[in-house]
């Protein structure tokens, strides 16, 4: 497979003129999170957007969004999408120039994932306008099947005991790889003896990753990586904050697990910095926070030439912004698992016609146009806590 095979293609004329496409209504919706009835964690705030052309066209984006920011995100997708109105031509690869030009030398990850929402919104739009799902007009296979793993994320139960048991639920539900955070109000010993507990729990034919969220110390972390080396972890995410790129690079040289980063992290300075340095065999950027498909396919092209696999991250509602996120997995020579949030997908059938198919290791795209997911508008009004329309249209009445 040819990385990026399509893009150039479809930056030559195609018969498709973006100019003449006009933008007419931009909207978000901020979902409140849900805690009750939830078994195993709560699922945090969403944010959703929806471009609408005057022609009736519209097409959805995702933000990735963190407590107490929802609505900072939401204030810069609705100046983008202003500014982006008012382009001569309106299509992913000039929005991006118009956000490169915003972010200049002050990138943050909240403007970032506006401009990915944006963009992802766009591309919906393109495929539609093409009448092509999104990974084929990148030059992959919608038919391709996608391998996946089952992220055990819990804001409420985090002793060994339950991990035990929700990864024997997932593996029951035909999970072959999972993942746990063993550092989350854990010692470095806790965190070594939940690892080695999971693993015999699971057996020694489920792939079992194992995230450190982050810590402060690269000592700790590489001790770690020894400790639980006998239960043969399939890598070790974010063992140490990502911006400290020389750390992350000696924990890769100083202990033999995979070292995953890049979630937190946007704009294609840091993960050049990253590959550079050889701090990481899988990249992990945020399919909603990284900056943009285009900025996530170029990653994808620089890490492969130095034999580095891409993993995108998806901490979000497990509709939008996962479908994307399978579409480029679906479109890059170097993919690895993609992330799948078992506990958030329930909450995602109340408001979504989703376009893959989750069946054990495997996803499965549809054959639907763009992104390929349909929300129902109603239906997340009654989950909205917060919802913002702008009109894009110099005639109201076109709104």
């Amino acid at each position: 497979m040819q990385l990026n095979s399509a893009l150039e293609r479809l930056k030559t004329p195609t018969g498709l003129n973006f100019g003449q496409i006009a933008l007419a209504r931009l909207e978000t919706w901020i979902t409140a999170p849900e805690t009750e009835g939830v078994e195993w964690g709560h699922v945090k705030s969403c944010l959703f957007v929806r471009l609408t052309t005057k022609d009736g066209l519209y097409g959805w984006g995702e933000a990735f969004v963190l407590p107490y920011r929802e609505k900072a995100v939401a204030e810069i997708i609705h100046a983008l999408g202003r500014s982006a109105s008012k382009l001569k031509s309106i299509s992913p690869w000039a929005f991006r120039d118009l956000a490169k030009q915003a972010a200049a030398h002050h990138q943050s990850l909240e403007f970032s994932a506006a401009s990915s929402a944006l963009e992802m919104a766009l591309w919906d739009i393109l495929g539609k306008l093409l009448n092509a799902p999104l990974c084929d007009l990148l030059g992959g296979n919608h038919n391709r099947a996608i391998p996946i793993y089952g992220n055990i994320w819990s804001t409420t139960q985090w002793d060994v005991a339950s991990l035990e048991t929700r990864a024997t639920d997932l593996v029951a539900q035909g999970y072959r790889a999972i993942k746990i955070h063993p550092m989350l109000n854990h010692t470095a010993q806790d965190a070594a003896n939940c690892v080695n507990q999971v693993r015999a729990t699971i057996g020694d034919d489920i792939a079992l990753l194992v995230d450190l969220d982050s810590q402060n110390n690269a000592d700790a972390a590489i001790q770690i990586a020894q400790a639980i080396e006998p239960a043969h972890p399939y890598w070790f995410e974010e063992p140490i904050d990502g911006s400290d790129i020389r750390a992350l690079a000696q924990i890769r040289k100083d202990q033999a697990l995979r070292v995953v980063t890049g979630e937190k992290h946007c704009g294609l300075t840091h993960f050049r910095a990253v590959l550079a340095a050889g701090a990481a065999d899988i990249l992990n950027p945020d399919i909603a926070a990284v900056g943009g498909i285009l900025d996530l396919l170029d990653i994808a092209e620089l890490a492969d030439q130095q034999g580095v696999q891409v993993s995108p991250h998806c901490w979000n509602s497990m509709t939008v912004a996962a479908a994307a996120m399978l579409h480029v997995c679906a479109s890059i020579p170097n993919a690895e698992m993609a992330e799948i949030y078992p506990e958030y997908i329930q909450h995602g059938e109340k408001f979504a016609f989703t376009a893959f198919l989750l069946e054990g290791e495997y996803a499965h795209l549809s054959d639907k146009p763009g992104i390929g997911v349909d929300l129902n508008v109603s239906a997340l009004h009654d989950l909205c806590e917060h919802h913002q329309s702008t009109c894009l249209s110099l005639a109201e009445a076109t709104c």
